[in-house]
């Protein structure tokens, strides 16, 4: 059987891409190497929406995650998508050099 579009992967993105190509074309194939889909780094998701704490401030990477965030969050409120913002607590040990 020939196909129309193979895709490598059957992670989040891979099945997502296929769905959506599905609708346009006969033969899409998503193909895996594991024994069922979703078992690397979509295996990981800690299901938590970044606030670009953890990147230097003023970075694209910190930029985009705040940008990211504030459009995830008015997406959930426009199409009634539950979440839960519950915040984070970050302790921040302080280090005391002493010379001698």
């Amino acid at each position: 059987m020939d196909a129309d579009i193979t895709i490598i992967g059957a992670g989040v993105i891979g099945l997502a891409t296929g769905e959506r190509l599905s609708a346009s074309f006969k033969n899409v194939f998503v193909i895996e190497k594991h024994l069922t889909f979703g078992q690397e780094t979509s295996s990981r998701n800690s299901e938590v929406i970044h606030a670009g704490i953890y990147y230097p401030e003023g970075s694209l990477k910190a930029t985009l995650c705040v940008e990211g965030k504030t459009l995830l969050y008015d997406y959930c409120r426009k199409h009634d998508v539950p979440y839960n913002n519950c915040g984070k607590l970050i302790l921040q040990q302080l280090r005391r050099r002493y010379l001698s």
